[in-house]
């Protein structure tokens, strides 16, 4: 019987008494790196103040395995799907440097996840040439395109001295429907094959079990009810935040649950479930004790934020400086004392191998991709003049961009009925003339991705009845619906007319009806003030990059023109 308690902010499992054959086992992991091999940029809030800084990075990454692996005897290292998609590395080179790190690192396994068929089977299975790991799929057959079948595995069996250790693989079957697999792949239903491959490893004498899973940190906690002889869940597909809830709070990050996640198993036995947020950002780290019948009798988990040093705040005139001295010291020494986050230098000869590839990925940045027939102009809030154009109605740009979103997400086969944007979420207008990749990443360089959630049509009204009332970087734009905002009426009471473009129509908002709608993680997760939208229950981040949605619109259309409609009609107070 396992007892639990806390330990500085971690979750401790034990018993008073230890079997004297226990094996000791670190499981690192990430999941939902999403081609982001250098450290992306974000806010944190150490001491209370926001402060911007560099997060994850693969050479940050690697040095923080190898120093593992120094320290601990038996390591496991586990990629829980999704290493590509996202980030300009994957479109300039398909693949290929991510599968080469995953190599590098010495990865133990990786499973596959849904991104990984964004653009086929075959072509999956050609970048899976460069990968020298076992690749797991144990629910995923492809008898359609053998180059593939004939690379996945269903688990491997990790061996430590005479301790052995079963990874099963599980893809989420929704696959078929996100993503693009192609009419040769099938997606079998994840707990009738986790079920029979431990019943499978079992028959073989292996008693100590971990599911690598893409199917999102809800799915994991049915698997983990459900299917008998499961010791461990490394997951990824929801981007999930686990941990120490005080001490990420401290830092602006709020953690979904404790990590671990703590959930009885179908046999009786406790299974434990982890997973490590998304880009790469944190290595999580689980330390497991198993008694000689295979059973978990102590585990500590440790997940680590990988912070880079070099911070930036800006100063009294609005401008981005590098903290120095005290002011620098202060960030670090909260940093230390939470206990969840730490400064990692970059692992030399990682950035050496990252090198060519990260000049290829500048020289993609030049790339013109499209060009704008005249200035496309973006405004915050209705009724100013930009660029010597008047704008009554608002940003030109802002719905162009919640139109690619509605379209990004009709390719996935599950569409979305309406898109909504806030208008921080862009930064700029785009200038006549050519439209570089460099240029989308500079009007969108927040790194937020696409998530999909289902409201009321009362809720979207809410939404945007909050949004054109708080202004600024909040103020909605949309696409696939037109609003009326008539600011000349009581708070609440402001949106008068919402139209949903619906079977080749246009047609009044049913509040009782739910909508599937689309936006940016950022909001989804109730950000700007949208709590309306994080209450309205689960959402599915889908790992599409905002501004690579943009680029894939560009392309798509090669010459943009401002619309003709911004989808808002507003009407000032006077």
């Amino acid at each position: 019987m396992m007892k639990q308690t806390s330990l500085l902010g971690f979750l401790l499992l034990s018993v008073l008494v230890l079997p004297a054959q226990g094996f000791d086992l670190t499981i690192l992991h990430v999941n939902d790196s999403h081609s982001y091999l250098n450290s992306t940029q974000d806010t944190i809030t150490p001491g209370g103040e926001k402060v911007s800084a560099e997060l994850g990075g693969w050479p940050q990454l690697a040095t923080l395995v190898n120093r593992v692996r120094r320290q601990q005897k038996n390591v496991a290292l586990l990629h829980a799907g999704d290493a590509v998609q996202g980030g300009l590395y994957f479109m300039k080179f398909n693949g290929e440097p991510e599968m080469r790190f995953l190599n590098r690192l010495g990865f133990d396994a990786m499973v596959l996840g849904n991104h990984e068929f964004d653009k086929g089977a075959d072509f999956l299975a050609r970048f899976l040439d460069y990968a020298h790991i076992p690749i797991l799929g144990a629910n995923v057959s492809a008898p359609g395109v053998p180059r593939l079948s004939r690379k996945l595995k269903p688990y491997v069996i990790l061996s430590y001295g005479g301790e052995r250790v079963g990874v099963i693989g599980l893809t989420t079957k929704d696959t078929r429907f996100i993503s693009s697999p192609g009419p040769g792949v099938a997606f079998g239903d994840e707990a009738a094959t986790a079920r029979a491959q431990v019943s499978g490893l079992e028959a073989m004498g292996i008693d100590k079990i971990i599911l690598l899973t893409h199917v999102g940190l809800e799915n994991d906690r049915k698997l983990a009810a459900e299917v008998p002889g499961v010791d461990v869940i490394v997951g990824g597909h929801s981007h999930t935040l686990l941990g120490d809830s005080g001490h990420l709070r401290q830092l602006g990050l709020t953690p979904v649950d404790a990590y671990p996640v703590l959930v009885k198993g179908a046999d009786g036995n406790d299974v434990l479930i982890v997973t490590a947020w998304k880009w790469a950002r944190i290595l999580g780290r689980l330390d497991v004790t198993f008694d000689g019948g295979g059973h978990v009798v102590k585990a500590v988990g440790h997940p680590v934020l990988l912070v880079a040093d070099g911070f930036r705040q800006r100063d009294a005139g609005g401008a981005e400086v590098v903290l120095t001295g005290a002011a620098r010291s202060r960030v670090l020494g909260v940093l230390a004392e939470g206990g969840v986050a730490e400064v990692v230098p970059k692992d030399g000869p990682s950035v050496a191998f990252l090198d060519p590839y990260a000049k290829g990925v500048e020289a993609l940045r030049l790339e013109v991709i499209g060009q704008a027939v005249s200035d496309i102009p973006h405004i915050r809030v209705p009724g100013v003049t930009t660029s010597g154009v008047s704008l009554p109605d608002g940003s030109l740009l802002a719905p162009m961009v919640a139109g690619a979103m509605l379209d990004k997400l009709a390719e996935t086969g599950k569409p979305a009925d309406i898109a909504l944007l806030n208008a921080g979420g862009v930064c700029d207008s785009i200038r006549q003339g050519g439209i570089s990749v460099g240029t989308v990443y500079g009007l969108m360089p927040f790194g937020n991705t696409l998530s999909v959630l289902d409201v009321t049509g009362e809720q979207f009204r809410q939404a945007l009845e909050y949004g054109v009332t708080r202004g600024r970087g909040a103020f909605p734009y949309v696409a696939g619906a037109r609003y009326t905002a008539d600011m000349n009426r009581l708070n609440g009471q402001r949106i008068t007319r919402v139209e949903v473009w619906q079977d080749g129509q246009w047609q009044g908002l049913e509040t009782d009806r739910t909508y599937r709608l689309v936006t940016n993680t950022y909001l989804a997760g109730g950000g700007d003030g949208y709590t309306m939208l994080k209450a309205a229950g689960c959402w599915d981040d889908i790992g599409f990059g905002v501004a690579q949605t943009f680029i894939e619109y560009v392309k798509g259309h090669k010459r943009l023109s401002p619309p003709q409609s911004t989808g808002v009609t507003y009407l000032p107070a006077k």
